[in-house]
């Protein structure tokens, strides 16, 4: 699992002592919220934001977690917009949907004939997209290229 890699993570990027990649802090701040009990890996939080998918904490709990990961001390104080932009981050699964960062399962194809074929022979087909869907939120995804 990993955190969507947006604004409000680039805002909690910025925050770190150490100047890290924003992909980084995605991944690694999502297992120290794991490992600290706060997180579980589970398909049911993938496109949840961090306050849903935390459930029930006390800020304090947070903060210290959070204060540990960016300054290396947790008694160290997290400045409220960066709590914020915390707060509104997305937990994502590691797979391929936009959206929630679920599973994409293959559905269709969608293409046309072209009018190539004669009385023996018939039309060639030309495929334009790929249709998927989600197998954790059931977006519907249309690529131009097969994932």
């Amino acid at each position: 699992m990993r955190f969507k890699i947006d604004k409000n993570l680039n805002v909690v990027a910025a925050a770190k002592v150490a100047p890290v990649e924003p992909e980084t802090v995605a991944v690694e701040l999502c297992a120290r919220f794991i490992d600290a009990g706060m997180v579980e890996d589970l398909t049911d939080n993938f496109g949840e934001s961090v306050l849903t998918a935390t459930g029930p904490q006390y800020v304090s709990d947070v903060c210290a977690v959070l204060a540990e990961y960016l300054y290396g001390d947790e008694s160290h104080s997290v400045q409220a917009d960066v709590f914020d932009a915390f707060c509104a981050l997305i937990v994502m699964g590691d797979w391929d949907c936009p959206h929630c960062g679920g599973n994409l399962i293959f559905d269709e194809t969608e293409g046309h004939e072209l009018k190539d074929g004669d009385y023996y022979t018939p039309n060639s087909y030309e495929i334009d997209y790929y249709i998927y869907h989600c197998a954790v939120c059931g977006e519907t995804i249309k690529t131009e290229n097969e994932l």
